[in-house]
C-alpha cells in the first residue's frame, strides 16, 4: 500500500484515537459544571453555545490557512497545542481554581482545536474523487465512532471518582494524536499555495455569492443545530428528567459509537446507489424521530432505542454533509469553501447547544418533551431543503459516479501510492 493511502488510514486511527479521549471528558462537562459547580442549565448552554461560537472562526481560519501552508502543519499545530490546554483544565477542575479559569481555557482550546477539522478534511478531498468522497467521508466517521463509541463509556466509569482525571487521560490522547500525524501525514506535493494573506471577512462573504453553496451553509447550519443536541442537551435531559446516571448516559454514546462502527460502511453503500441530497434528507427525519422518542423514553431500554434512530440518521447525515461541501468546492479553493462550511456548522451546532439546553432549563418543567418536539421541526425544515437543493445541483456535485474522476485511496490503494 502506498504512503498516501497508508496516510488515509492512519489519520482514520488518529481521528478515532481523539474523538475517544475527546469523549472521555467533553460529554461530562455540562454534567460538571451543573452539579458539582452549581452552574445552572441555562449558563451552562449559554458557556458552551459561546465556546461553539469562538470555535467557529478556526474553521474558516483552519481551512485558509492549510490552502496555504499545507494541511499537515494545522493539524499537528492544533493538536499539539489543544493537549496543552486540555492538562490546564485538568489541574483546573483538580485544583478547584475559580470557574473563570474554565471560561477563559476552554473556548481557547475549542478555538484552537477546531483548526485541525478543516485541515483534515481537505486534506482527504486533495487525494478523493468528488463521486468516492461519500466512503472516504464515511470511513473516517467510523473511526470517530470507535472512538466514541470506548470514550463515554470509560468517561462515565472516571467520573464516578474523579473529574480531572478525565481530562488528565484526554491530553495524554491529543499528545499521542500529534505524534502520529506529524509521522504519518504527507501533503499532497504542489497542494500549498505558499502564498498566505490574512483570513478576511469579505473572503468568506464572496464565496456566499454562489447561490447554491450558500443554500446547502443555511441547511448544513439548522442541520447541525439538530445534531448537537446529542451530547450537551441529550445529556443533560437524561440526567434531569429520565433519572439516569453517568454510567448509563456514557453507555448511551457508546451505543451511538458502536452502531456507526458496526454499520456505517453498510449504511454508505446503501446511500452510494443514491444522491446525497436524499441520503441528508432521510437522515434528517431519523433524527426527528429519534430524539422525539428520546423525549418519551420511560426507561433506560427506550433512551437505547431512541439513540439507534438518531444514529441511524447520523450515519446518513455527517458524512453526507462533508462530502457534498467537498463536491461543491472548486478544485484550489476546497480549505476556504470547508471552512466556511465549518463556520456554519459550527455556528449551527452553537446555537443548537445554546437553545436545546435553555430550552430543557425552561420549557421541561412544563411541557417536559416540548424541546423535543421543537427540535424534530427543526430536523424536518432541514429535510425539505436538502430535497429541495438537490434538484438544482449537478449528479457529480450530487455524489452520483463520475467515470472520470480521480481513484480514491480507499478503493484503489495501488494507483495513488507513489
Amino acid at each position: 500500500m502506498g504512503k498516501r493511502s497508508s496516510g488515509f488510514w492512519l489519520l482514520v486511527v488518529t481521528e478515532g484515537v481523539m474523538t475517544a479521549g475527546y469523549a472521555i471528558s467533553f460529554p461530562f462537562l455540562a454534567i460538571y459544571l451543573s452539579t458539582h459547580r452549581g452552574v445552572p442549565m441555562a449558563w451552562v448552554g449559554a458557556f458552551l453555545a459561546v465556546s461553539m461560537l469562538v470555535a467557529s472562526a478556526a474553521q474558516f481560519i483552519g481551512g485558509e490557512v492549510s490552502d496555504a501552508i499545507g494541511r499537515r502543519k494545522v493539524m499537528v499545530f492544533s493538536l499539539a497545542l489543544r493537549s496543552v490546554l486540555v492538562a490546564v483544565i485538568a489541574w483546573i477542575v483538580y485544583s478547584g481554581t475559580g470557574l473563570w479559569a474554565i471560561l477563559v481555557v476552554h473556548p481557547l482550546g475549542m478555538f484552537i482545536g477546531s483548526f485541525f477539522h478543516p485541515a483534515a478534511r481537505s486534506w482527504v478531498a486533495d487525494f478523493v474523487g468528488p463521486s468516492r468522497r461519500l466512503k472516504a467521508y464515511g470511513f473516517l466517521r467510523m473511526g470517530n465512532n470507535a472512538g466514541w463509541a470506548l470514550g463515554p463509556a470509560l468517561g462515565g466509569l472516571l467520573a464516578e471518582g474523579s473529574y480531572a482525571l478525565l481530562f488528565v487521560v484526554t491530553a495524554g490522547v491529543y499528545a499521542v494524536c500529534t505524534v502520529i500525524v506529524a509521522l504519518s501525514i504527507k501533503d499532497v506535493p504542489g497542494a500549498a499555495s505558499g502564498k498566505f494573506s490574512t483570513p478576511r471577512l469579505s473572503d468568506g462573504v464572496a464565496i456566499l455569492r454562489n447561490r447554491q453553496f450558500l443554500r446547502f451553509c443555511v441547511f448544513s447550519f439548522t442541520m447541525c443545530a439538530v445534531m448537537s443536541q446529542l451530547v450537551v442537551s441529550s445529556s443533560l435531559y437524561s440526567k434531569e428528567y429520565l433519572g439516569l446516571s453517568e454510567t448509563d448516559i456514557g453507555l448511551l454514546f457508546s451505543i451511538n459509537g458502536l452502531m456507526v462502527v458496526a454499520l456505517q460502511y453498510f449504511v454508505t453503500r446503501v446511500l452510494q446507489r443514491h444522491c446525497l441530497t436524499t441520503g441528508l434528507a432521510a437522515g434528517a427525519l431519523f433524527y426527528a424521530a429519534g430524539y422525539l422518542a428520546l423525549g418519551f423514553a420511560p426507561a433506560f431500554w427506550a433512551a437505547g432505542m431512541a439513540m439507534v434512530v438518531v444514529t441511524l440518521g447520523e450515519m446518513a447525515v455527517s458524512p453526507g454533509l462533508q462530502a457534498l461541501g467537498a463536491n461543491m468546492a472548486p478544485r484550489g479553493e476546497k480549505g476556504r469553501y470547508l471552512g466556511v462550511q465549518g463556520v456554519f456548522q459550527q455556528v449551527g451546532s452553537a446555537a443548537g447547544i445554546f437553545v436545546g439546553s435553555n430550552a430543557i432549563g425552561l420549557i421541561s418543567p412544563m411541557f417536559q418533551q416540548g424541546p423535543w418536539f421543537m427540535v424534530a421541526l427543526v430536523a424536518i425544515v432541514s429535510s425539505l431543503g436538502f430535497l429541495s437543493l438537490g434538484r438544482r445541483l449537478t449528479p457529480e456535485q450530487d455524489g452520483l459516479r463520475n467515470p472520470e474522476a480521480p481513484a480514491s485511496p480507499v478503493e484503489s490503494p495501488e494507483i495513488v501510492s507513489g
